[in-house]
């Protein structure tokens, strides 16, 4: 995903789009962490939606080494302008142009203290289809992510995966049934699902460390227009 992606006109679709909008429109009285990243992003990369990676940088302090994978040749253009940027004594970066399984297959980096490792497919189909589709997950490619962080240290580890549809008979509930058990075979805890809507939904697994089990409750809250404090738990409404 570019850092500064053009929002497609499809948006306008999303269930909760319009609690997106009057969120965002509240970000100069920010109080939790992610907002105050979202109003600084918005003003250094005049973007209304910053990708994943874009935040990560903005809140991690200290040393960080960026992988990010993207076949799309124009995205990859706009990816590599934003990287280019990045202060190299804070951020060692690699950009691979092509399918990200390809990628993790060679095996991921292995020096490192702790990993945030994302996955924004279009949707993840709980079925081995004989025609799959690159933008969607499947349950071989679960087998592909295992193996490209089987050899990285025990170390504190984070695990997205999104999905964006349920089409396809691929409830939220059948696609947290089938991920679950998978990651949990590899030492993975679900640490959270965020269901945005009725199809969109984020879930969040951990390794070797914890991560609030409030994060759906409290994202929930963020779109009724309150904001979540990430420092002490609190609620300002």
């Amino acid at each position: 995903m570019s850092p500064t992606p053009t929002r497609s006109p499809k948006a306008t679709t999303d269930q909760t789009a319009a609690e997106f909008e009057r969120v965002r429109a509240r970000l100069p009285d920010a109080r939790s962490a992610y907002e105050r990243a979202w109003l600084s992003l918005g003003r250094s990369l005049v973007s209304e939606y910053p990708s994943s990676a874009a935040f990560v940088r903005n809140r991690w302090e200290g040393q960080l080494h960026l992988l990010l994978c993207e076949v799309d040749r124009a995205t990859a253009d706009e990816i590599w302008r934003w990287l280019s940027g990045l202060d190299g004594r804070t951020t060692s970066v690699e950009l691979h142009r092509g399918d990200w399984r390809e990628r993790f297959l060679r095996g991921i980096p292995a020096t490192f203290d702790a990993y945030f490792v994302s996955f924004d497919p279009n949707m993840y189909d709980r079925h081995n289809v004989r025609a799959p589709k690159p933008a969607n997950m499947y349950p071989r490619d679960i087998a592909i992510v295992v193996a490209g962080i089987r050899g990285l240290p025990r170390v504190p580890l984070v695990l997205q995966v999104s999905t964006y549809s349920v089409n396809g008979a691929n409830s939220q509930t059948d696609v947290l049934d089938d991920l679950v058990p998978q990651f949990a075979n590899h030492g993975f805890t679900l640490a959270a699902s965020v269901r945005a809507d009725n199809a969109m939904m984020s879930m969040i697994f951990t390794r070797d460390m914890s991560v609030g089990s409030d994060l759906e409750p409290r994202f929930q809250s963020w779109l009724a227009g309150q904001t979540c404090d990430s420092v002490n738990g609190r609620v300002d409404r």
